[in-house]
Order: structure tokens, then C-alpha cells, then sequence
């Protein structure tokens, strides 16, 4: 089973690092990821494990947690309401302590001494120590309660400690530190809001996607009247109208009038989808010019919709393989960092310098070290990412999974439904001499529509969109293997292969005359009435729009491409000639396509393979990462890493971009983040830092780490 906490008072990787532990710690919990962008943890554990018992590990831990129940899109974002309510309190906080440090800072840096100078600034660093610095020593103390430290160790102690030694020294007639004292606490707290809104930003996808289901729906009733109700209360089975340039509410089905509908919100699909009676709508796109009548199929968490919500979510909390490695960094970081405060202190002490001028510079060094920037750099990355691709339609299905995407050499894509739409069209009428080709396709046609076949379903649409004249057929007759016969208009007619058209006594040659002019990848019918050759009929699945761009861009980045396909070697070979793609492998079932893969990583590549059927869900579990096109069985989109949801090729090359673009990413911010405490921890040490700078600095070094994730929605 899966579980998530909404965890709360996580202030830094260190905290990560100590929720984490404890989860893993409760008997029965085969695993735990915490992360400190989303403030949520996962818990994977036996089906006898309760969330009591989650909520007790993560108490002793010394924080608060509760459980999220994704109900899809029922109601309010609870945790957006809850961010927002608390921005709106920190933003309050913020004013009083920025009110007070100005004052604070020009006092002590810039007013010369004055009777009752220090007595004021007293006054003023008291309330900012006390109200701005309250969330700081909370979480300091609940910390100490438990044995452990974090963050609000280092800033509770550092300002408590400038705090105390400035009352000493008001008292003593020594110089005081108080712009200290309110400097640490007011500038830390404004690089923790501003984190707090920019990482807000990092889930924008997600109140998007939320954005997009309707609040009401008009019912109608059984008397054809219309009732507006709340969309939670819409039932599967009722009838919802959806006028012209509204959303649908529901997943459903098309019972009455036929619209266009824009799916591009959810697919990136930009050309509008027409429906009719009997086609199926997805809840959250947008209805064109027609008023439609949706018999609800699926309502609340079973739309798609909220289940695409729900991967973005997991997908989000996930945590990257490398960040585990920080984690286990950030776990003794902070205890680090307090013993090397004490050295600083005693150092100084032995070298000869003052008590007060070593106090400051131990100080310094608590304040300017910066966990947060650690537990933020890959977390923050990988939420704007995974956001980003569902933006694009593409869903990540874990940060594992965007990461291995992005060092993939080689691209092997399944033929139909992937790189060909999936359903078979007319591509050629090859009519014999004499004849016209509206004649070859309103015989066929004749023949071919009481068949449910593909080919003919094929026929009979390129007929009905010619407009050619409808002929009468009757005694239709399927002969398994080989076609369909019938009588249309009084005379015999055939429509099928050369084996079923010799019984109609035409002669081989005039068949191998027309087969010859074929392409390698159609099949051909061809068409006889009256014992006259009429001509024949390529039929063949088309190639989907951007399918020869997508293989262009692969080989652009140096990436090989493959197909592989159950459809005969002529026709994949064909579809590979034309696309430009490396190797083809034709005649292939299931278990070929996995052992194919299979071989392929065995020669030391990395293998992504890009699918869409039921028959592909053994290659997909078997590559290194594996896609599922948007229009693919449910069994194709459980076995694979990633979802494409356009259905668009050319999203195979984007997503392995956005997975290199976040790889970059993730390498600058924890370059930052452990960059900035080699370079200034030492020079605090020294004493070249003052705790005001120190103070600054820190609060800027998780900003600048949250700030360059978000510059992936640009690049």
C-alpha cells in the first residue's frame, strides 16, 4: 500500500533526512520518500501499518503530519488554500519586521551614540527576536525536545546568542549588536517567504490542471428539464448538457448533438477533435460550437482528469536518485555545523581575541550555513519539470523516470498506433483502362459495408468522403482469408485478394499489372464486377503527423532509432525507408519485441521504447524507460515510465530535452548549495563575514536555488 502525509515544520534537508528515517523505522514499511519542496511524504508498507502508527513516527521526529486523500478533483486544493493562508501571514510578519529592521540598522550602523541609544534598540530588536523569530525558535525548541537540529537550530541560536550578549552589553555600557539581532532574524525570514512564493510557483501545473474541471453541471431530468448542480454531485449515467465555449465536466459518451471539442489543455493536442452521438469526451476540455448531451462515464477521481493530476502529484513528491545521496549529506550537516561554531568560538578564544568578538564570529557561522538550499536543489527541479511535461502532455511518472529518459542512446519505437495512426485509410484507386476510379470505389464500397474488417471500414469511408455515387448490395459473402463477394446492382462482385478474384475468371497477368504499381507497405484489394477487372484498392496505415520530425530530431541529438512491429517485414521496412529510422524489425510478437529490447541493453545501450497496445506492454517493462502513446490501453500506460498523451511523436525529443535540461539544472543548484557552505562557512570562521551579511546571504541561497528551477519553464 501507499500512503502520503502532508508533513508540516520541515524547514531543511536535515529535516528530510530525520522524517525519513523515522518513517522507515515503523515495522512493516518496505520504503519512505520525503520531500521538502512539496512538504509530503510516501510511505510504502504492509497492508496492517496505520496511519496512527505514521503520524506517531513522524511526532517523535518533532513534526506534525496528517494524511492527503487524493480524491482526484473533489473540492478544494486543501494544500494550495493552506499555502496561501500561511503566505498571508507571513506576508504580515514580513512588514512588522522589515517596520523594525530599518530603523534597527540605522541606529546602530549610522547614528552617532546617544543617551538611551542601546535602550531603544532594545526595544525595537525585542518584538522582531520575539514575533518575526517565533516560527525559528518553535521549531528550535521542538527540535531540542527530540534530541535533534535543524535550520531553526542555527537561526534561533544565532540570534538568541547576538541577543543575550547585546543585553549584556547595554547593561555593562559595551557595544551592543541588536541590528544584529534583528538583521538575522528579518532578512532570514524574507528569504524563506520569498522561497515560499517562488517554490508556490514550482506547482503550477497542478492549480492548472485543477483550474480546468467546471464547478457546476446542468443535469437533465427526466422530464427534459435542466437542473445545475455542484460537479461533485453529478452521478455516473446521468445526462450533463455542455452548451457552445464551456468545459466538460465528466468523462462520458455523446448522446445527442456533435461539436468540436479542444483537447490541447490536457494533450497539447492543438486541432480541435470532432465528436458526435457515440464518441466519447474527456472532463476539463473545451467545447466548441455545438451543444452536446454527455452521459457521464466516469465522475470525481475515475475522470481522466484527476487521474492525470494524481501521477503529476506522485510524480512530484518522487524523489531522484541523487537526492538521496543529499540527504544522507544533509543529515549530519547541521550537527556539523553547531561543533564547528563551538571550534570557531574556542579558536578564537585561544588566539587571544575577546570573548564578544569570538561569539560574533560563531555567530556568523551558524547563521550563514544553509541546509535548505541542499534539500531544495533537486526537489524544486524536478516539481517545475514534472509540471512542465504535463503542461506538454507528458506525464512522468516519477523522477526516476524523467532522469532516465535524459541518457537514453537509443529510441525504438513500435509501427501502428505510434509512428502510423493506428487505422488503416485509402492511400491509391488504381483503376483498370477504361474505368474511373469513383466506379472502382462505389463497387467496393457496395460490397465492403456489411463487412466489420478494418480494410473495409477503410474502403467504405473513402468512399463516403469522395461522395461517390451509394450502389445497392445484396447476398453478401465473406470468405475468411481471401474477401467478400456480393451482388451489387444485379451482377456479381468481388472485392479481395488474386485467390478470390480467379474465381471470378480474371486473368493473373491483369492482377500482377496493378499489384505492381502497390507500395511496399499497403495491402491491396482489388475489384472485379461482371467478370471485368475495375481495378484495385491500396490500403494502408498512415503515418501520424510529426512521425518523420520526431526521428529527424533523435538523430539531430545523436540518438539511434529503431521499429519494431508485428505487421509483415515488407510494410515496417517500408514505414522505416520513408521515416529514415536505423533498423526495422518486422513479424515480431510480444515476447519478441521484449527480448529484442532485451538484447539490445544487453550490448550496453540504454533503451527507450515507445508503444501503444496491449502487445507492448512486455517491450515497455523491458526497456530502460518505457513510453505509452496517448490513445494506448491501460495495460500499455501501467507498464510504462511515462505517458505521451498528444499522441505526438516528436514528444519523444522534447521530454528527453526537458529530462537533460532538468539533469543541468539539478547539477547547478547543488553546485550552489554546496558551493555556498564551502566558500562561506570557512570565511565566517574567519571572522571575514558578519553575521548581517551572514544573515542575507542565507536567506538568498535558497531563493537563487528555487528561482533557477523555475527557469526551466522559460528554457
Amino acid at each position: 500500500m501507499r500512503t502520503e502525509l502532508a508533513v508540516e515544520g520541515m524547514t531543511c534537508a536535515s529535516c528530510v533526512a530525520r522524517v525519513t528515517k523515522s518513517l522507515e523505522r515503523v515495522p512493516g514499511v518496505e520504503s519512505a520518500e520525503v520531500n521538502l519542496a512539496t512538504e509530503h511524504a510516501v510511505v510504502e508498507h504492509d497492508p496492517d501499518v496505520t496511519v496512527e502508527a505514521f503520524e506517531a513516527a513522524v511526532e517523535r521526529a518533532g513534526y506534525l503530519a496528517h494524511p492527503v486523500g487524493h480524491a482526484g478533483l473533489e473540492g478544494e486544493d486543501e494544500d494550495a488554500l493552506r499555502r496561501e493562508r500561511e503566505l498571508a501571514h507571513s506576508r504580515v510578519l514580513l512588514i512588522f519586521g522589515i517596520a523594525l529592521l530599518l530603523p534597527t540598522l540605522v541606529l546602530g550602523m549610522g547614528a552617532p551614540m546617544f543617551r538611551g541609544k542601546d535602550w531603544i534598540m532594545l526595544a525595537l530588536a525585542l518584538p522582531a527576536w520575539g514575533v518575526v523569530g517565533y516560527t525559528f525558535h518553535r521549531g528550535a525548541l521542538a527540535q531540542l525536545r527530540h534530541g535533534a537540529a535543524n535550520m531553526d537550530t542555527l537561526v534561533s541560536l544565532g540570534s538568541t546568542a547576538a541577543l543575550a550578549y547585546s543585553l549584556y552589553a547595554t547593561l555593562t555600557m559595551r557595544p551592543s549588536y541588536y541590528e544584529s539581532v534583528v538583521a538575522i532574524v528579518v532578512l532570514i525570514f524574507v528569504g524563506k517567504y520569498l522561497e515560499a512564493v517562488t517554490k508556490g510557483r514550482t506547482n503550477v501545473a497542478i492549480r492548472a490542471l485543477m483550474a480546468l474541471r467546471p464547478q457546476t453541471a446542468r443535469i437533465r431530468e427526466a422530464g427534459g428539464t435542466l437542473r445545475e448542480v455542484p460537479v461533485e454531485r453529478v452521478l455516473r449515467g446521468q445526462v450533463v448538457v455542455v452548451p457552445p465555449g464551456e468545459r466538460i465536466p465528466v468523462d462520458g459518451v455523446v448522446v445527442a448533438g456533435a461539436s468540436s471539442v479542444d483537447v490541447s489543455v490536457l494533450t497539447g493536442e492543438p486541432i480541435p477533435v470532432e465528436v458526435s452521438e457515440g464518441l466519447a469526451v474527456t472532463g476539463g476540455t473545451l467545447n466548441g460550437d455545438g451543444t452536446i448531451d454527455v452521459r457521464a462515464a466516469a465522475v470525481g477521481a475515475g475522470t481522466v482528469l484527476a487521474r492525470i493530476v494524481a501521477v503529476v502529484r506522485q510524480a512530484q513528491g518522487s524523489r531522484a536518485p541523487v537526492q538521496r545521496i543529499v540527504d544522507r549529506i544533509a543529515g549530519v550537516f547541521v550537527p556539523t555545523i553547531l561543533v564547528v561554531a563551538a571550534l570557531t568560538y574556542a579558536g578564537w578564544i585561544v588566539v587571544g581575541h575577546p570573548w564578544p568578538a569570538a561569539l560574533i564570529a560563531a555567530v556568523a557561522v551558524l547563521v550563514v550555513a544553509c541546509p535548505c538550499a541542499m534539500g531544495l536543489a533537486t526537489p524544486t527541479a524536478i516539481m517545475a519539470a514534472v509540471g512542465i511535461g504535463a503542461q506538454r502532455g507528458v506525464l512522468f511518472k516519477g523522477a526516476e523516470s524523467l532522469e532516465r529518459i535524459g541518457s537514453v542512446d537509443v529510441v525504438v519505437f513500435d509501427k501502428t498506433g505510434t509512428l502510423t495512426r493506428g487505422r488503416p485509410e485509402v492511400v491509391a484507386v488504381h483503376p483498370a483502362g477504361g474505368v474511373a476510379e469513383d466506379e472502382v470505389l462505389a463497387v467496393a464500397a457496395a460490397v465492403e459495408r456489411a463487412s466489420t474488417h478494418p480494410l473495409a471500414a477503410a474502403i467504405v469511408r473513402a468512399a463516403e468522403s469522395r461522395g461517390v455515387a451509394r450502389l445497392g448490395a445484396s447476398e453478401s459473402v465473406a470468405e475468411r482469408g481471401r474477401g467478400v463477394r456480393a451482388s451489387v446492382e444485379g451482377r456479381d462482385a468481388f472485392v479481395g485478394s488474386p485467390a478470390l478474384l480467379a474465381v471470378a475468371g480474371i486473368a493473373e497477368a491483369d492482377l500482377r499489372s496493378l499489384e505492381a504499381k502497390a507500395r511496399a507497405d499497403a495491402s491491396v484489394a482489388f475489384v472485379a464486377r461482371g467478370g471485368a477487372l475495375l481495378g484495385s484498392i491500396e490500403v494502408a496505415d498512415t503515418l501520424r503527423p510529426g512521425a518523420r520530425e520526431a526521428i529527424e530530431a533523435l538523430r539531430r541529438r545523436g540518438i539511434a532509432t529503431a521499429v519494431i512491429s508485428g505487421d509483415r517485414r515488407g510494410a515496417v521496412e517500408a514505414v522505416a525507408a520513408v521515416l529514415g529510422v536505423d533498423e526495422a524489425i518486422g513479424e515480431t510478437s510480444p515476447e519478441g519485441k521484449a527480448d529484442a529490447v532485451r538484447l539490445m541493453r544487453e550490448g550496453g545501450r540504454r533503451i527507450a521504447f515507445v508503444g501503444d497496445g496491449i502487445n507492448d506492454a512486455p517491450a515497455l517493462a523491458s526497456a530502460d524507460i518505457g513510453l505509452a502513446m496517448g490513445g494506448g490501453t491501460e495495460i500499455a500506460m501501467e507498464a510504462a515510465d511515462a505517458a505521451i498523451l498528444s499522441g505526438d511523436p516528436r514528444a519523444v525529443p522534447a521530454a528527453i530535452d526537458l529530462s537533460r535540461a532538468t539533469a543541468r539544472t539539478v547539477k547547478q543548484n547543488l553546485f550552489w548549495a554546496f558551493a555556498y557552505n564551502a566558500v562561506l562557512v570557512p570565511l565566517a570562521v574567519t571572522g571575514v563575514v558578519h553575521p548581517v551579511m551572514a544573515a542575507a546571504a542565507m536567506g538568498f541561497s535558497s531563493v537563487f536555488v528555487v528561482g533557477n528551477s523555475l527557469l526551466l519553464c522559460r528554457r
